[in-house]
């Protein structure tokens, strides 16, 4: 009876042992396996957004606390309603819409730049140059009123000393340009890279010009984050605009890499975009991230030149939070 009692005791002891270890065990996977919270930042197909891919590809991990998770969206309007239901915390987005929403009340701010410069203007193998637009009527597809491929079709016009009345411009979604170019609907659009320069590759239409030839460092796409990510989370906030100026370096490093990992990013081939990253090296440019006074005062006045706006603001600070660049790198707007 002795033995069969210290036996009993012995496989109880060793059963309470083992349960504490697995509730050790389940209570350490609990904190290493805890889910990260995560970012959800809208985007459109465009290289002009290349770093958020690198980021959300590559640099995940040193985030620390949170993920990023880029959703893919095709209209602005979706984005814009998406941002003020709370479902987004930012996007990478037009710089005149951007500005334009900012003007008209929307509560955020421009925190970075996505890129400087990163367009193509395509014409029909039928007109071929900016200079054959003088003395025809002709329809001209731009993504948006207010994008920076608008802004660029009204410099390239008024350089050329072409008339706008002889010119149609029409709203479309890039994924629909090279199709409606092939079956001339359209004379040419302008367009975010890739896309332009795909469509020369696919045979249709021509260059007419990029977009450094018509405005050389002008602001393309920017990083558009609302007020609440940024009053609630801007260590966050922080970290992310770090990781994105980290990811335009990587990008101007490494442009063979940079155009495989955003290959779903921009809707091309990664040896089409490499094109763009390379040839000329200005094409697009992601070495400059910063937002400047004068890029925003330039984009001002542009946009009531061409009767979309009324008048300039008062002050054109009020597009632009520079707070997060401050512990990255020295902001060039105060």
């Amino acid at each position: 009876m002795k033995k069969a009692s210290l036996s009993w005791i012995t496989l109880l002891l060793v059963t309470i042992f083992f349960l504490n270890a697995c509730d050790n065990q389940t209570e350490q996977s609990k904190t290493v396996d805890s889910p990260k919270s995560e970012v959800r930042i809208g985007r459109v197909i465009c290289g002009g957004h290349l770093s958020l891919a690198i980021v959300e590809k590559k640099f995940q991990k040193e985030l620390g606390s949170f993920t990023v998770n880029a959703v893919q969206y095709h209209d602005w309007k979706v984005v814009v309603k998406e941002m003020l239901a709370g479902n987004l915390s930012g996007t990478f987005i037009l710089s005149p819409l951007a500005m334009d929403l900012i003007k008209n009340g929307f509560p955020g701010k421009i925190v970075l730049m996505g890129d400087r410069n990163g367009n193509g203007f395509v014409l029909s193998e039928e007109i071929g140059s900016i200079e054959s637009l003088k003395g025809r009527k002709s329809i001209i597809a731009v993504p948006h009123i207010y994008s920076q491929h608008n802004v660029l079709l009204h410099l390239a016009l008024k350089n050329n000393g072409i008339s706008e009345e002889s010119i149609s411009t029409v709203g479309m979604p890039p994924r629909d340009m090279i199709n409606a170019l092939r079956r001339g609907e359209i004379d040419g659009f302008v367009v975010g890279e890739p896309e332009a320069n795909k469509s020369i590759k696919l045979g249709v239409g021509r260059m007419a010009a990029i977009s450094p030839e018509i405005w050389k460092g002008h602001m393309d796409h920017v990083f558009l984050v609302t007020d609440k990510f940024m009053s609630e989370e801007p260590e966050k906030a922080r970290m992310l605009v770090a990781a994105l100026l980290k990811a335009g370096r990587f990008i101007e490093s490494n442009p063979s890499e940079a155009a495989i990992i955003g290959q779903d990013y921009t809707g091309s081939s990664a040896n089409v975009f490499e094109e763009v990253l390379t040839t000329p090296p200005d094409w697009i440019d992601y070495s400059d991230m910063h937002p400047t006074v004068r890029d925003f005062d330039e984009f001002s006045s542009v946009l009531v030149e061409m009767g979309l706006w009324d008048e300039m603001p008062a002050d054109t600070s009020i597009f632009f939070d520079g707070r997060f660049l401050k512990n990255t790198t020295v902001s060039s707007v105060e």
